[in-house]
């Protein structure tokens, strides 16, 4: 990833996130979603600890082998959809299962607010948005800065109103729009980016898809493309926790969080305005074919606790059709820069630096606008802060030390918006807009190993420079003259606020452009994994020290981690860059590996450390697919394949898990069976298509014995005479 190389085209603005919820699981014992086997739990069930077992059983309820209660009434794909934006104890449906869930308390994290929620009569099985369509729609995400070397070992920044000597090629940028919509021009676009997890329960890997990204300008005299093309797929990394210091709380979190995303776009899939690609050429010194994009998403709100009878159903972004709509808005700030030829395609190659638990600062928080929950209650914050990693490169073509901050320091809302007016008791009112917390004087210090003085490298204020505007006009870098006659390899970086440090270097990085991968149970060895794209490969690790990349010849042992059934199994590893890494496939579901060489990359080892770990840790996260071998007597002929299969073993899934899809084309036999709706579907589950948007199912869940099963089926269906 380009992100510190020129030209910077430098953007922020709204994005809505119309994420659907049914499958995230958020409110265990409740159990309503088998992630293994990728399908609903109907009936849903709720487990029981050994303790409970007594009086859940005294008050009339059936335990089932396994420990569990089956929420019996809710049996069928249809009343399990009516019940699933219900509030669960008031909801008629499973009536005589409100004493059960007085007796068994929801035990998810506290970070969720679920203790909160439940105490207000006010959970959802579905969650917050049932019928969201996994889009992302920028609204208005706009130009804000242009940057370019100056030729004296500085960086001239061009944003509009100060355009002076900004290049022709590059100056009807500014101000112009970033958008991932397939036609930007359309009366009612279309967006091409989709969300996806690999993992929708525990949620350590969210993907994102496109089918477009480009740059656009409406107010022009003709309506201008500066450029267009295919992405690859981006996954999140370096989950910030603190980010927006007054949604920091038990109970709003995720909120106060921001994840970067990393994508690059092929121009030779696309369009590129002839001006535009000269003054890039010429600003970059080669012909460039492909574009960095590195995306921060913050600013996120989210209704957690909807009132879905008064939820609003008129169109809105991508979701034009009639159901409840209850997406999360955010923003998206970051870089688009030329991609070097060799660099990584969804990550950043540089030095990392991160804020130790023993440094975490505490904010001021006295003269902030604090929330208030509709019930009347004020949210209670979060100390101290946790920081999200800052990445460093030196960059010697240009004589120059560039500092990513984008993602590190955290921002506050001001003021409030009105009520969204559906919101239950533990919801609050959006802020009007948001400011960066002014942590001090922040300088950049090089100490090297040897104990000679350190090297001030540069300052920064937030009156001069990290003040918001400034801030998104810079896509958070920040740039610094390069000392001459420094072995940068023998030494470490501190960012420190005032004299105390804030940020510290971490010796090694450990990523991969292969981040969130899909495997079939039993595979054969070396079968390879789908991540990207139409085919399959290996999950190749980049290990750096220091920004330098870690020899084959001279490999740094650590481990690698994983959560098993006992606890984190640690396994040691030889670290390289370039080394694979395979994992089992044996089993289907779910698995996050954790890649560490120094002990505070490891899983955390104690309470307390988890939102340390979740700031800075590096992992990837692996789905293995269910073989479903009990498909096997119809793919063999055996037994007819009737709509009955097709929906028990695949559809239902998409009924409950997406249920925009059954809202759009009800799944009946009638719908589903019209040949125009086969061929596309045909086209839908082609694996050529997977790394598209549109690709069935979004949530990338179908395995390769139910995609056989509906290929037969659709097939021998459109083979009959007549069809």
């Amino acid at each position: 990833m380009s992100q510190f190389d020129f030209p910077r085209i430098n953007f922020h603005g709204s994005v809505l996130f119309d994420v659907a919820t049914a499958n995230n699981g958020r409110f265990d014992p409740l159990q309503v979603y088998d992630q293994v086997l990728a399908r609903p739990i109907i009936p849903p069930i709720v487990n029981l600890t050994p303790d409970l077992i007594p009086s859940v059983k005294a008050a009339g309820y059936t335990v089932q082998p396994g420990n569990y209660v089956e929420i019996s009434s809710i049996n069928t794909v249809e009343l399990f959809d009516q019940w699933a934006t219900q509030v669960l104890g008031k909801c008629s449906l499973d009536s005589e299962y409100w004493a059960l869930y007085g007796l068994v308390p929801l035990t998810n994290p506290t970070t969720d607010g679920v203790q909160e929620m439940l105490n207000a009569g006010w959970v959802q099985p579905g969650y917050w948005n049932y019928f969201g369509d996994m889009s992302v729609f920028t609204e208005d995400v706009q130009i804000t800065g242009i940057q370019l070397p100056d030729g004296n070992g500085g960086v001239s920044t061009y944003v509009p109103g100060n355009t002076s000597g900004c290049p022709a090629g590059f100056l009807p940028l500014l101000g112009a729009n970033f958008s991932f919509h397939e036609d930007f021009y359309a009366q009612n676009p279309k967006t091409s980016a989709m969300f996806c997890d690999v993992d929708s329960i525990g949620q350590t890997c969210t993907q994102l898809f496109f089918g477009n990204a480009g740059v656009y300008n409406p107010n022009s005299s003709t309506p201008k493309t500066y450029f267009s093309g295919k992405p690859c797929k981006a996954t999140f990394n370096w989950l910030g926790i603190s980010k927006v210091i007054n949604w920091f709380a038990d109970l709003l979190m995720p909120m106060s969080g921001c994840a970067y995303f990393y994508t690059t776009i092929d121009l030779t899939q696309g369009t590129t305005d002839p001006s535009f690609q000269q003054a890039l050429n010429q600003a970059a010194g080669y012909s460039v074919t492909h574009l960095s994009v590195k995306i921060l998403v913050h600013q996120v709100y989210e209704v957690h606790n909807p009132d879905y009878s008064t939820m609003p159903t008129v169109p809105l972004g991508n979701n034009q059709t009639p159901v409840h709509k209850n997406p999360a808005r955010a923003a998206i700030s970051g870089s688009i820069t030329p991609f070097v030829p060799g660099d990584m395609t969804t990550n950043t190659i540089g030095r990392i630096l991160k804020n130790p638990t023993s440094a975490n600062p505490t904010a001021d928080t006295s003269s902030m606008d604090i929330p208030t929950t509709q019930a009347g209650v004020k949210v209670t914050l979060k100390s101290p802060l946790q920081l999200c990693p800052a990445f460093l490169k030196i960059n010697e073509a240009y004589g120059m030390i560039s500092l990513d901050l984008i993602g590190t320091i955290s921002e506050y809302g001001i003021g409030f918006l009105p009520t969204l007016g559906y919101g239950g008791p533990t919801s609050i009112l959006p802020f009007q807009s948001f400011e960066n917390y002014d942590f001090g004087t922040l300088n950049l210090v090089f100490y090297p190993d040897n104990g000679s003085p350190s090297i001030t490298i540069g300052q920064l204020t937030h009156i001069d420079n990290y003040n918001m505007a400034n801030f998104i006009a810079q896509g958070g870098v920040f740039d610094f003259a390069l000392p001459a006659n420094v072995d940068w390899s023998l030494g470490s970086f501190q960012l420190l606020s005032g004299l105390s440090p804030l940020m510290v270097e971490d010796d090694y990085l450990i990523i991969t452009d292969q981040q969130g991968t899909y495997a079939e149970q039993n595979q054969p060895a070396g079968y390879g994994y789908k991540s990207d794209g139409s085919g399959r490969g290996p999950v190749i690790l980049r290990v750096f020290r220091r920004g330098i990349p870690v020899s084959s010849s001279s490999p740094v042992t650590g481990v690698y981690q994983f959560p098993g059934s006992t606890g984190i199994i640690s396994t040691p590893f030889h670290f390289y860059d370039g080394v694979s890494f395979v994992y089992p496939v044996n089993q289907a579901g779910c698995t996050q590996y954790v890649f560490a060489i120094t002990p505070n990359q490891q899983f955390p080892s104690g309470p307390g450390q988890g939102l340390y770990f979740a700031a800075n840790n590096y992992s990837i996260t692996t789905r293995v697919l269910d073989a479903f071998s009990r498909l096997d007597p119809y793919l063999e002929g055996l037994l007819p394949i009737t709509w009955d299969v097709i929906m028990n073993e695949v559809l239902k899934n998409y009924e409950t898990v997406l249920p925009i899809m059954y809202a759009v084309l009800p799944f009946t036999e009638q719908n589903w069976t019209e040949p125009n709706t086969l061929r596309y579907l045909l086209g839908a589950i082609d694996e050529s298509a997977w790394s598209e948007p549109y690709y069935m199912p979004v949530t990338r869940e179908l395995s390769a014995k139910q995609r056989k099963l509906l290929q037969k089926w659709a097939n021998d269906l459109l083979n009959q005479p007549n069809s």
